[in-house]
């Protein structure tokens, strides 16, 4: 059986030490802010509270995605190399990146036969660095790539995630929602909670009025829908709401004390879409 290597891209929140030492490889979207293009993982500003609050001053911001050159090159690296590769990373319903790395995948399969997989994580932040780490213990247990990349397809591991944004107007420019669902913010002053669908692309979950009734919502769904039987990981993403973080953190250890609670910046490419004072948590459906 031959080695595996997992690859992932900048939208897993997960850091490049974090990455290096899970012996995980990765590809790095563009970030664009005030019309100034640098890769995510290099930008020039490493403190993301200093990034989070330029960015809410910031007159422009867009993210790009990852071509299918850029997958050819990493994916062929590692097989020439007698690797298996799966590569997981942002949701197929997010970008169009995860299109490209099928594409490359496909071109490589042909040629060197299938070595190869490409999962849709149906999800971004901190939900992909879920599956990752899960998928780095497959590995170590000895599971094949095939099984690992059936594990993680389609979100078969059922990680979920769902956030209040601090402002729309991210997500309504970048794409993600439509013009409509952006109004209802900006025009009804209500804050939306967004969640993904099974199709992996972002969907209003719930109109609240106030961030406080917003929060509670957040707090709702995971009494009701978070696993209780294992005693696995909650990742709390946040793009300068550390306070919110922390107070939904204490909530979600004192309601589930088996849970490894995690709080963290999310990443800065996801940062560009969901926009400054975003708070989300990611962790396993029940049963």
């Amino acid at each position: 059986m031959n080695k595996i290597k997992l690859i992932t891209d900048s939208c897993c929140s997960l850091s490049k030490e974090r990455l290096n030492e899970m012996d995980i490889d990765f590809v790095s979207m563009d970030i664009t802010v005030n019309h100034k293009t640098q890769n995510s993982f290099e930008y020039d500003e490493k403190d993301p509270k200093v990034f989070y609050e330029m960015l809410e001053k910031a007159e422009q911001c867009s993210t790009s995605c990852i071509n299918t050159f850029t997958f050819n090159e990493i994916f062929e690296k590692y097989v020439k190399q007698k690797f298996d590769v799966i590569y997981i990373g942002l949701s197929g319903g997010m970008s169009c990146t995860y299109q490209n790395a099928l594409r490359a995948a496909e071109e490589l399969n042909s040629v060197y036969g299938k070595h190869v997989w490409v999962a849709d994580s149906l999800t971004g932040s901190f939900g992909i660095a879920l599956m990752l780490e899960k998928a780095k213990q497959m590995i170590d247990s000895g599971e094949n790539a095939e099984n690992i990349f059936h594990a993680l397809d389609k979100n078969n591991l059922k990680t979920f995630s769902i956030f209040a944004p601090g402002d729309l107007k991210f997500l309504k420019r970048s794409g993600r929602i439509n013009k409509f669902v952006a109004s209802i913010g900006s025009i009804l002053k209500i804050v939306p909670v967004i969640s993904a669908d099974a199709r992996g692309e972002l969907k209003l979950f719930s109109k609240t009025i106030g961030r406080k009734k917003a929060l509670n919502t957040i707090q709702n769904f995971v009494s009701q829908e978070l696993n209780r039987d294992h005693a696995d990981k909650v990742y709390i993403g946040h793009t300068g709401q550390e306070e919110e973080a922390q107070n939904l953190a204490k909530f979600v250890r004192e309601n589930f004390p088996n849970k490894d609670v995690v709080v963290d910046f999310i990443d800065y490419t996801m940062g560009c879409n969901c926009g400054p004072k975003t708070i989300a948590i990611f962790g396993f459906l029940k049963n």
